[in-house]
């Protein structure tokens, strides 16, 4: 698979536009929300627009007349016109918030369904900070755009329009005059948002990399205490903040460089008409469409509608960035949506009926990397209700056969059959759910213990998740916590023993009651009273199931109905305990081992 999630400071390509059609049409699919949103929108800027009317004629009507009357009136029509603006304005904020969050809830689902379904191999191999930038800011920018940007598109060019229909209504002399400078706005916005789409981009790639490094560190912390490496971490989280820091300053000195430039222009321009304007008034000249002079209401009107046009247009470069860095950001988002998982069912993929326990590898073959095979024609046939054990030095390929059974990778050649279906033809759905692991290094998630062991099978009784415990040997040391089976533990299970952590693992496995059970040295990171504890549990777990074990104390396995002895990817040795320790071979060299250096 193509790695897609490296990070590489590159421009905008074709890519991102494609992107940027899937993400409008993705708004769309909410187009009621956020067409309410424009409408609401719309009006309340034609109402803005209309003030510098009402403006004109207070001057011009009331004040240059002194009548009382029609000031009163168009003091309260400009309080009316600003109240249901402000309505409008509400309902304008709350529809397109309403609308870009259910577009970025939607496309922040379809990342992490895309996520679920990747494989095994796909997550050893990518970094989980990357991933969660991904989710997580990515579609936060695309909610800025979506937001505030989508309503913007549609409404500035209305604003424009209508603020010109009224400009030239009241001087159209002047409001040529001040589109003198509109092509030099053009060229700035222009040039900004070329700048802008490398700076975003650049930005959210940043971002991405400092997440990383949180992620993993926090994720670590035990190492980083364990080497003294909290100077050389501190350092290095500093240097990464510091460089997010300045790429976003790059962002920033490009919006402070251009929108005050905009303001600049647009405010010589206003400046302009104001000359031109006042010696109009002075020396009475007419306007061609009302054949009357120009008036100090006029002049004051269109001053605040032109400084509204220009307003608008310097929101053309605002709108502009924002665009530019949503499609940017929904590259990367789609990025994760649109990728194909790397281990598929097929179309007509059939269901694997009520395991028994029956498994066959045969001619098995694997590699992680095209270079370098780890499994070489592995050939085992395994009848229901036996323990298989696996043994061998670290790196020979133990853990990699057990990753297969449950197909978390596909082999390269061979087959992995249960009940005597090859397993890419069959339903994942329908023989996963039926396997049960205990890994070396149990992860326990930040919730109570009972939530913990109830994860192996959701809906639960209490007394189901009790009777688990009291088999896996925890509901004594459960009920010395603080709170019981409410207890909270930390995330990744930091507030419990290891010997407590593989204990509630045990009683995880016991609910689910699994027809295949993988136990990956479940006893190897545990002192030796929790080991009897927890080897008392795996002998119940183990009754009336196929089990495999991975042992690294080969002093736990003497009863397994098989022993396979791996070397460098291959079965050198099989059978049981005491013919293999007969037999003066790899087994017993390693047994010896283990006994040598106190494992008995």
């Amino acid at each position: 698979m193509e790695d897609i999630l490296i990070t590489e400071k590159i421009g905008l390509t074709e890519s991102s536009k494609k992107a940027g059609k899937k993400l409008l049409a993705q708004v769309w699919r909410y187009k009621k929300t956020l067409i309410g949103g424009m409408v609401c929108s719309v009006f309340m800027t034609l109402m803005f627009n209309a003030s510098a009317l009402i403006v004109k004629n207070f001057i011009d009507d009331a004040l240059g007349a002194k009548n009382i009357e029609k000031l009163v009136f168009y003091s309260w029509l400009m309080v009316a016109i600003f109240a249901v603006r402000w309505v409008f304005a509400y309902f304008a904020t709350y529809l397109t918030t309403l609308g870009g969050l259910k577009v970025v809830e939607e496309l922040r689902n379809k990342c992490y369904t895309s996520l679920q379904g990747m494989s095994f191999g796909f997550f050893e191999n990518r970094r989980v900070g990357e991933l969660v930038s991904r989710i997580s800011n990515d579609t936060g920018v695309v909610q800025m755009f979506v937001t505030s940007g989508v309503s913007e598109a549609f409404r500035i060019p209305i604003a424009i329009i209508s603020g010109l229909g009224i400009a030239i209504y009241m001087s159209p002399k002047l409001t040529l005059y001040a589109f003198i400078v509109l092509p030099a706005i053009a060229g700035v916005v222009a040039i900004a948002g070329k700048m802008m789409k490398n700076a975003s981009i650049i930005l959210q790639e940043q971002i991405a990399s400092l997440n990383v490094i949180l992620t993993e560190i926090l994720s670590s912390m035990h190492i980083v205490k364990s080497f003294s490496m909290e100077e050389y971490e501190i350092e290095r989280f500093a240097k990464e903040n510091n460089l997010t820091v300045e790429t976003t300053l790059t962002q920033v000195k490009i919006r402070a460089l251009y929108s005050p430039m905009v303001e600049l222009l647009g405010a010589c321009g206003l400046a302009f008409i104001l000359w031109v304007g006042g010696k109009d008034i002075i020396n009475g000249a007419i306007n061609p469409i009302s054949g009357k002079p120009l008036t100090t209401g006029a002049l004051l009107g269109i001053f605040i509608v032109l400084q509204q046009i220009f307003t608008q247009v310097n929101r053309i470069n605002h709108v502009n960035l924002s665009l530019q860095h949503a499609f940017a950001a929904a590259e990367r988002t789609f990025e994760i949506i649109d990728m194909k998982p790397d281990i598929r069912e097929k179309h007509n993929a059939v269901v694997i009926p009520e395991i028994m326990g029956n498994i066959e590898f045969k001619n098995v073959f694997f590699s992680y990397n095209p270079d370098e095979v780890v499994l070489h024609d592995i050939n085992v046939k395994v009848e229901p209700g036996m323990v298989v054990a696996l043994v061998g030095s670290s790196g020979s390929g133990k853990s990699t056969f057990a990753k297969l059974l449950p197909r978390f990778y596909d082999v390269d050649s061979g087959s992995v059959t249960i009940e005597g279906v090859d397993i890419r033809d069959a339903k994942i759905a329908s023989y996963r759910p039926q396997m049960g692991m205990v890994p070396q290094d149990t992860i326990l998630f930040c919730a109570t213990i009972k939530e913990n062991i109830a994860y192996g099978r959701i809906g639960a009784s209490d007394e189901e998740i009790y009777e688990a415990a009291k088999a896996a040997y925890a509901h004594d040391f459960i009920m010395e916590m603080p709170e019981g089976y409410d207890t909270m533990v930390g995330e990744r299970g930091v507030t419990v023993s290891g010997g407590q952590r593989q204990r509630i693992a045990i009683a995880r496995a016991i609910l689910k009651d699994p027809r295949i059970l993988i136990l990956d040295e479940a006893t190897s990171n545990v002192d030796n009273i929790s080991e009897k504890y927890i080897q008392k549990a795996l002998e119940k777990l183990m009754e009336s199931r196929t089990t495999f074990v991975i042992a690294h104390r080969l002093t736990t396995i003497r009863d397994a109905d098989i022993i396979l002895v791996m070397e460098n990817g291959r079965i050198v040795e099989r059978g049981r305990h005491d013919e293999l320790y007969e037999y003066n071979g790899a087994y017993r060299r390693l047994y010896d081992l283990t006994l040598q250096n106190g494992d008995d």
